[in-house]
């Protein structure tokens, strides 16, 4: 009986041990699956954790990138607002200069008309002081310029007189060389056919066609028996206005040349003297000039 329980006893402790090692064996194989699954659920959880802290970074980037859109948002609106109030300022401006150019074209306008006028006036000037030029140093006189004289001389129904437009006003000795080289004043004084209108004439036509500038001069006397007499006239730069009487004789002069100057003031002796040689003086008449006229 004793021996059955122990055999009995033996085979229930037999059947435990067995049982505990399959349970034992089974519970290792437990355990070696749950520290599986729990180094699996570390790296999980390092891997989550690591998510977690690249999402947190991503997030902060985020919000960096929202806070530098909301700035620029703010900037663009700014700029748009900007924009705008240079747009209407462009817009203004533009109106503004419209404006300018359309009074800048009617000043344009004014300009060219004063410019016009001011060569008008400047025209007008120029023709006045060449008239004032005419008639300096001729106080007393009449001056003419491009007019024929209106006197016959001998046989000439007209004086013809040749200007030469580039001729110009001599210097004292420019003249006296002409005057003294110049032949006019050695022609024969014929009676109503060649006398001082002819001299004059010729004189004159001789000295422009040499470049000088020359003028025909008439002297009008109070004496009643004398009508006029006719000579030249010569506007020296150094010098100023000179007369020159080169009316011949009647029979041949013995001497080198009988060019004078000569004095001439209104109410005044008319008076001559010799150029070549220079200084002699010869007897002043009665003639008292009455007028004098001068044909540039």
């Amino acid at each position: 009986m004793k021996t059955a329980l122990l055999v009995i006893t033996s085979i229930v402790l037999v059947g435990c041990a067995a049982g505990l090692m399959i349970t034992y064996q089974s519970l290792g194989v437990t355990k070696d699956t749950l520290e599986e699954t729990k180094a699996a659920l570390y790296k999980t959880q390092v891997k989550q954790l690591e998510t977690v802290a690249s999402l947190e970074d991503t997030q902060n980037e985020l919000q960096a990138i929202t806070k530098i859109l909301e700035e620029t948002t703010r900037d663009l609106l700014n700029q748009k607002n900007q924009t705008e109030s240079y747009m209407q300022l462009y817009e203004s401006t533009l109106e503004e200069m419209q404006g300018v150019e359309e009074k800048l074209d009617t000043v344009n306008g004014e300009l060219a008309s004063s410019q016009q006028s001011n060569r008008e006036l400047q025209e007008a000037i120029d023709e006045i002081q060449g008239k004032l030029n005419l008639y300096e140093d001729t106080l007393g006189t009449q001056v003419s310029s491009g007019l024929i004289p209106p006197y016959r001389s001998g046989n000439l129904d007209i004086i013809t007189l040749v200007n030469q437009g580039t001729a110009n006003n001599p210097t004292w000795n420019e003249l006296l060389v002409f005057l003294y080289e110049d032949t006019t004043d050695k022609n024969l004084y014929v009676p109503d056919v060649y006398v001082c209108g002819g001299f004059a004439q010729d004189l004159h036509n001789n000295a422009e066609a040499m470049g000088i500038r020359a003028a025909f001069v008439v002297v009008h006397f109070y004496d009643e028996n004398i009508d006029s007499h006719a000579l030249n006239a010569f506007k020296t730069v150094d010098e100023g206005l000179v007369y020159i009487d080169d009316t011949g004789w009647e029979y041949p002069f013995d001497i080198v040349n009988y060019d004078r100057t000569v004095e001439i003031a209104k109410d005044e002796p008319y008076v001559e003297s010799l150029l070549f040689p220079e200084g002699w003086t010869l007897v002043p008449g009665e003639n008292i000039v009455k007028s004098i006229e001068i044909y540039w």
